[in-house]
């Protein structure tokens, strides 16, 4: 057992027992006391970090500074240079202002010079549109008057171009025998239908038979019934019968080809014979002799002045 007479007693049983140092100490000190250099460590350490923060931050604030300090030098200069600029720009705008000026005083004189040039170009139009108005009547009158007269030519045209048609056809009906004999090889030629045939009902009751028979319909015994010229005649050497249905025209046209062809085929129908179509006329051109050869239609060519034999 541990006898303690006096303070050294107290002192050796500390250094010799630490943990009634210990116990000694918080009996004397109290917990606070105790806890006190942790919590001024602690204290120490979270004001060491805010010191380094703050260094941190001041030190960017003295770049943020220094950067700053130059813009403004900068701006400083740009405000400099913006001044002289705009002392130039005033004087430059007053150059302007005078400009403009004696530019409004030129203006006007021009505009009051243009003002009476156009009152007088106003007038001129004035006196042109009268002269017009009377120019456009009598262009009106004299498009009346050339109307009237290609009108009147036109007719006489017309009529001239049917009696040089009606003569052509007239020479070719008082003729058709003699060209049927020349340039289809056939004799003995009888005009059932033509232009100095006064009665050409057998003709007709030819084909109203052929229409009863059935071999025709009506449309067709009309439409053969309007052909220029229907011959009766006879082959040489063979003495067969054959008919020939003929148009005539000036101009050789389509339709002139494709009617005999057709009218002829009604007749080779109504008769039971051999039909030939031809077409007799002045003037053949290149298309309608092709076409002639492909419809197997006889192209005559009897020249308009000349009188066939």
């Amino acid at each position: 057992m541990t006898t303690v007479n006096d303070i050294a007693d107290i002192l050796r049983i500390i250094r010799e027992q630490p943990e009634w140092a210990e116990a000694l100490r918080a009996a004397l000190m109290g917990q606070e006391l105790l806890e006190l250099p942790q919590r001024f460590g602690e204290f120490a350490a979270a004001v060491d970090q805010r010191f380094a923060g703050l260094e941190a931050d001041v030190a960017e604030l003295k770049a943020g500074q220094a950067r700053l300090d130059a813009a403004v030098s900068r701006l400083d200069a740009t405000v400099s240079r913006l001044e002289a600029e705009f002392s130039r720009l005033d004087a430059t705008v007053s150059d302007l202002a005078a400009n403009f000026s004696r530019l409004d005083a030129t203006v006007e004189k021009r505009f009051a010079a243009l003002e009476a040039d156009v009152a007088e170009l106003k007038a001129g139009q004035a006196r042109l549109d009268a002269a017009v108005s009377r120019l456009e009547i009598e262009v009106s009158r004299l498009d009346a008057t050339a109307s009237n007269l290609i009108a009147r030519v036109s007719r006489i045209e017309g009529h001239l171009g049917n009696m040089r048609g009606n003569d052509y056809q007239l020479k070719i009906g008082n003729n058709i025998a003699s060209i049927a004999i020349q340039h289809l090889g056939l004799r003995r030629v009888r005009v059932l239908k033509g232009y100095k045939v006064f009665d050409d009902m057998p003709f007709h009751d030819l084909l109203f038979d052929a229409e009863e028979r059935g071999d025709i319909s009506q449309q067709e015994r009309l439409d053969a019934g309007n052909a220029d010229i229907v011959l009766e005649g006879r082959t040489h050497p063979e003495q067969s019968t054959v008919y020939i249905v003929v148009e005539v025209s000036l101009t050789a046209a389509d339709y002139d080809v494709t009617r005999a062809a057709a009218w002829a085929d009604t007749m080779r129908r109504a008769t039971g014979e051999p039909s030939i179509p031809a077409v007799v006329s002045a003037q053949w051109d290149e298309a309608r002799q092709r076409l002639a050869e492909e419809r197997g239609v006889a192209a005559i060519t009897i020249a308009e002045t000349k009188q066939a034999a």
